[in-house]
């Protein structure tokens, strides 16, 4: 699916809200239909996903068009290094839409944090939104965010 066909779909479901609050909502609601053996918070711009055994992950939906090959995430780097270094999380996962040319998770090294943080994860990754077209916004299936 384009990024130009998940905007319509959208629009079609309410239009009301723009592209990036549909995403955000879709992200959210497919994440937070598994709550076993964790907790699911969020607030006006990140998902938190609160593992009872393990460190917790923040999601931060991003309604954007990717491109594998020209990534641009000044923006994304310099928040997922303040909210590494100045909390307690240390797995941040931006989310994107899902298209031909970004299909595939990328994990991100930053040298700053390299040096003084030893265990961090950020990871750009695309998010499906098949299942708009085949049961609708609200339909339950998870991904690897679900796990």
């Amino acid at each position: 699916m384009s990024f130009n066909e998940c905007k319509v779909m959208f629009n079609k479901f309410d239009s009301s809200l723009n592209g990036s609050e549909h995403f955000f909502e879709f992200v959210f609601n497919k994440i937070s239909k598994k709550k076993l053996n964790r907790f699911v918070e969020k607030d006006e711009y990140s998902i938190d996903i609160i593992p009872f055994d393990s460190e917790p992950i923040k999601v931060i939906p991003i309604f954007k068009d990717m491109d594998k090959n020209n990534l641009s995430l000044h923006k994304e780097i310099d928040i997922a290094s303040k909210l590494i270094q100045n909390s307690k999380i240390k797995c941040i996962y931006f989310v994107y839409p899902k298209n031909s040319k970004f299909d595939k998770h990328i994990e991100v090294k930053v040298p700053k944090l390299e040096s003084t943080c030893s265990e961090y994860m950020i990871k750009v990754i695309p998010y499906s939104l098949k299942d708009l077209f085949t049961k609708g916004i609200n339909n339950g299936n998870c991904n690897i965010l679900c796990k």
